[in-house]
């Protein structure tokens, strides 16, 4: 795996990680707490490529205990930590489920999309449903920390100068956001909890029609599921 985005101290911060089940920042934080969250999954702190992505979701955390092969799970995570790899919403089937709910108001093929999309996620330990209890522990984890200062530094200031959709989802007190539904230029605070009614069919066009203008998709290709030209 090549390590990149060595300027970023976010991604610098995650390189530290490697193939550890929990931060080393956060172990003793966790504690025998660690076990509160799915056992045996690495932290997952994004999905694609962060750093290029032109729509960024900031969700609470990731969800995929469903998986049972969690050392190929493991694998992909760490492969994703990268930071250049696209969503993989072909690693398996209820992931592609996922990401097709996020990203269906855009109205473009998932695969087309994996390369423009990403999500980042304030608390990296995954769980099938994030309880009160979950919410409460990680909002002392100095992962999420850098979450927040991540978000503050570098995503905030890109969307409201134009450059990137940064839509704010899930648990937004653990982003240290209280909404209501508020927009600030491409940074969309969604009040909420229903992913699939996040994004309604206006903002799916707008965004949809900002890609295509951009040039950061091309519509003249006939593209199937996956984004290749058929």
């Amino acid at each position: 795996m090549r390590s990149m985005y060595l300027g970023s101290d976010f991604h610098r911060y995650w390189a530290k990680c490697g193939h550890a089940s929990v931060h080393p920042d956060d172990r003793t934080y966790l504690g025998e707490e660690a076990f509160t969250f799915d056992h045996g999954i690495s932290p997952w702190p994004f999905d694609g490529a962060l750093e290029e992505a032109k729509v960024v979701f900031c969700l609470a955390n990731p969800s995929c205990g469903r998986v049972k092969n969690k050392i190929k799970l493991n694998e992909m995570i760490v492969k994703q930590r990268s930071g250049e790899e696209a969503l993989p919403y072909d690693f398996d089937a209820s992931f592609e489920e996922f990401y097709k709910r996020i990203v269906g108001p855009i109205d473009l093929p998932v695969g087309v999309l994996s390369k423009r999309v990403a999500v980042l996620n304030a608390c990296p330990y995954s769980s099938l449903s994030m309880t009160a209890h979950q919410v409460r522990l990680a909002s002392g984890l100095p992962s999420l920390w850098q979450a927040q200062k991540y978000l503050r530094e570098v995503l905030i200031p890109r969307a409201l100068t134009g450059n990137i959709y940064l839509i704010m989802i899930r648990r937004h007190t653990l982003w240290g956001i209280t909404p209501p539904e508020e927009t600030y230029g491409k940074l969309k605070v969604i009040k909420g909890r229903a992913i699939n009614a996040v994004m309604g069919g206006e903002l799916g066009v707008e965004i949809k029609q900002w890609l295509t203008s951009k040039g950061y998709v091309n519509l003249k290709l006939p593209l199937n599921e996956r984004g290749n030209p058929t």
